[in-house]
């Protein structure tokens, strides 16, 4: 819990700057337009935001000129960012990704539309030949200032907090399971039993491990065995089976059951070991994740999506265990989450 309000700290943070930067844009035009002047504490927070070795005096100044820079500045960090989405966009096909690396992006855009706005600045200067005085402006600075920290915070709080992935589904004979989501009423009323355990059964969480929340139970339907689920109270730390989640299932290579049992409506039974080693494992089970992560040993290949920490997003994992003869031996889907350890 504690990493988590670190986090949304960060985001909170984020989003005030950025709500201060606007309202000190509103303010520059309203001084400019009604001919008064700005509080001190906007020019000071625009005499802030200076380079390290820099000399530079900001004048507490504001006209019209002073409002063209400000404007400027966030005309291009716009036009920057729909260029880098854009550009992302073009190479994936995925508004989700593009919009991913796009926010993952936003303080290099900022430093790059910073450096810029600087350079535009020394050009301005350098061809200056007018007798009217140059400045340079605390107050569209200030502007500068409140994008370029909110974009740092924003930058802390999404490298914390991830970016939400698809969720993995699960097919049961038909019947869909969205890993993380689905609860175990919907099972019971599509005819699956579990094993010694009825829907009013209680389940405990212990808290206790990493990867596997609640209990673990094997699944049944017309006697049949359709593998392994964990079931997950969430909320609290007990509750009747039919209102826990499925947050983990796997079956056996050698199950009756397995031609029954798709992975993201992927047939098990036809994937070979030299699928894995030669496929990225998002291809194989058709999926198209925003961040992810593959792992490939001799005999375990997992795919990961969502890599950062758990704590807003939930992460989505698939298993695939081989044995040394290169032969299916488990494949298995889970999601993590803080709030089931």
């Amino acid at each position: 819990m504690g990493f988590l309000i670190v986090a949304l700290s960060f985001g909170f943070v984020a989003l005030l700057l950025f709500l201060l930067t606007i309202y000190i844009y509103l303010r520059i035009a309203i001084a400019v337009g009604t001919g008064t002047d700005l509080p001190r504490w906007i020019y000071m927070i625009g005499s802030s935001l200076r380079g390290r070795f820099s000399s530079v005096q900001f004048d507490y100044v504001t006209d019209s000129t002073a409002l063209k820079e400000a404007t400027l500045f966030i005309l291009n960090f716009i036009l920057a960012n729909i260029v880098v989405f854009g550009a992302v966009y073009y190479r994936t096909h995925h508004f989700s990704k593009a919009l991913y690396m796009c926010l993952k992006a936003e303080f290099a855009i900022v430093v790059a539309v910073l450096i810029l706005s600087h350079v535009i600045k020394l050009i301005i200067v350098l061809s200056h030949r007018s007798n009217k005085p140059m400045y340079f402006y605390a107050s569209s600075n200030a502007v500068v200032a409140g994008m370029f920290f909110a974009c740092f915070a924003f930058m802390l709080f999404l490298s914390l907090t991830g970016f939400p992935s698809e969720p993995i589904e699960v097919q049961l004979d038909n019947t869909n399971v969205i890993i993380g989501e689905t609860k175990a009423s919907e099972l019971l009323s599509e005819g699956f039993t579990f094993y010694e355990k009825n829907a009013d059964s209680e389940i405990v969480n212990e808290r206790n491990d990493h990867f596997y929340y609640g209990k673990l139970l094997e699944i049944f339907r017309d006697g049949k065995s359709y593998g392994f689920v964990s079931v997950t109270p969430t909320g609290k730390d007990s509750d009747s089976l039919k209102n826990c989640v499925i947050t983990y299932y796997r079956i056996m290579a050698d199950s009756e059951q397995l031609s029954e049992v798709t992975f993201n409506h992927t047939d098990l039974t036809h994937l070979t070991i030299h699928d894995f080693r030669t496929k990225d494992i998002k291809d194989i089970f058709s999926l198209n994740p925003v961040d992810s992560e593959e792992t490939k040993n001799d005999t375990l290949f997992i795919l990961t999506m969502q890599n950062a920490e758990y704590v807003l997003w939930k992460r989505y994992k698939i298993e695939v265990d081989f044995n040394e003869d290169g032969s299916a031996y488990r494949y298995g889907a889970r999601a993590q989450h803080e709030q089931w350890e």
